[in-house]
């Protein structure tokens, strides 16, 4: 089984500048088709997420547990 797909987080904090990048995979092979993760681990922010499975993980908040601000985010695609 290896990584289909991926897509990149990176949260920042306005207030502290706090700043941290982690992924979600998407894990399958050609036999076994595709399956998303459900969310990805942060150790400077708690996340709340939806999807997984066959449905490609949204962040839906994130807050810096440094100073409890809501984090900006992108998200980004790898080519």
């Amino acid at each position: 089984m290896g990584i289909i797909d991926q897509t990149t987080y990176q949260l920042t904090c306005p207030q502290c500048s706090t700043e941290e990048k982690a992924k979600v995979l998407d894990k399958g092979s050609g036999w076994s088709g595709s399956h998303w993760q459900n969310s990805t681990n942060f150790k400077r922010f708690d996340t709340s997420w939806s999807g997984g499975g066959n449905v490609e993980p949204s962040l839906i908040s994130a807050t810096c547990k440094n100073c409890s601000v809501s984090a900006k985010w992108v998200r980004m695609y790898s080519v």
